[in-house]
Parts: structure tokens; C-alpha cells; sequence
């Protein structure tokens, strides 16, 4: 019995490609994908993640399939995201208001999302459930009492907290990890068509 690992389209990337094989794309894509469409609660007015990768590539089209009604989605939307040497920016397409995007790895199974509509940052957490699937949530100012809020947030409403600093946002995204919010969703990348 092959492993995970040695199935085939599980191969890891060969020196000089740019392009990503399956289980890489559909583990991130699906973390980008439910991250765009949800309202992070945890924001800042100026990036936090630094040093971060193209873990997908150079180029990739993110297919977003949402807005189900049983086992069809109502809304598929296309958008191309290049890597510009920090982010991935949005080049072209309908899937969503964010103009670039950085995911890190927390560890194997968890990856932080910063999103941005170049006003504001959001902050957002993928946790792996299976091979391929994820579950994301917003990293949120509840899961910490009101004393902490008050003492991280240099500003807060009723929707979101904004914060100021790495060490903020790191207290926030600790006490998202393990916590749930249910949606449906699918995404696929692939190469662009040109």
C-alpha cells in the first residue's frame, strides 16, 4: 500500500519549476479561498508577515466555488494572482476585494493568512481537517476576555480589533487555533490560460 506521499500528482517540485502539484495546490487553495470571502476580526493598518514565500508557485488562477445549494455551487468566480516578490497580487478576475495576499506556516497543519484590500490587513487562520481539505476561520479578538482586548487592541468596534504590532497578533492568532465556524466552499488553482 502506497503512502500519501507516494501516490501519484503527490510529487514534490523538481528544481527550476515553478508550477505546484496537486496536493500543495489544494491544501493552500483552499485556505485562500474561504479565507477571502470571510470578514477577518483581527486587522491591522500595515503588514505583519514578513519573509514569506510563493508557496504556490509564481503565478496560479484561483477557481472559487461557493453559495451552495446541495451539492451544486450558485457562484463560481476566476481570478489570476501573481507573486510580485513580497505578495501575491491580484492580476485579473471576480473572486473576491482582495488585492494581494501572504499565507505562513504555523506548523504542519496550520497556516496564517494576511489578506488586504490595500486599507487594511486581515488576519485569518487555515487548519488542515484531511489531505487537501481545510477549515478556516478568522483570527478573533472573542476568544481572549475583554481585560486582554482592551490591553491589545488600539482600537475596537463591535466587528473587528485592530492591532499595532507582531506580539499582538501572535496573542490573538494563539487563541483562534482549534476554534471552528462552519461554511461551504471549494476552491481549485491551476496554471492560467493565456
Amino acid at each position: 500500500k502506497r503512502s500519501g506521499r507516494d501516490e501519484p500528482g503527490h510529487d514534490k517540485l523538481k528544481p527550476g519549476h515553478d508550477k505546484l502539484m496537486p496536493r500543495a495546490l489544494l491544501k493552500l487553495a483552499s485556505i485562500l479561498a474561504a479565507g477571502f470571502m470571510l470578514a477577518a476580526c483581527v486587522q491591522s493598518k500595515t503588514p505583519m508577515l514578513t519573509g514569506t514565500k510563493p508557496l504556490l508557485g509564481q503565478e496560479f488562477q484561483l477557481n472559487l466555488f461557493e453559495d451552495f445549494t446541495g451539492e451544486k455551487a450558485d457562484s463560481v468566480k476566476i481570478s489570476v494572482f501573481r507573486w510580485n516578490g513580497s505578495r501575491y497580487a491580484y492580476v485579473s478576475g471576480n473572486s473576491s476585494d482582495v488585492k494581494s495576499f501572504v499565507a505562513e506556516p504555523l506548523d504542519a497543519d496550520t497556516f496564517l493568512i494576511e489578506a488586504t484590500d490595500d486599507k487594511v490587513y486581515a488576519y485569518l487562520l487555515g487548519r488542515k481537517l484531511s489531505v487537501g481539505t481545510y477549515r478556516i476561520l478568522p483570527v478573533d479578538e472573542k476568544y481572549l476576555d475583554k481585560a486582554t482586548q482592551t490591553r491589545l487592541c488600539a482600537t475596537q468596534n463591535s466587528e473587528s480589533c485592530t492591532i499595532t504590532t507582531r506580539p499582538q497578533l501572535d496573542t490573538f492568532v494563539k487563541a483562534s487555533i482549534g476554534k471552528t465556524i462552519a461554511y461551504t466552499m471549494m476552491a481549485v488553482i491551476s496554471v492560467p490560460t493565456n
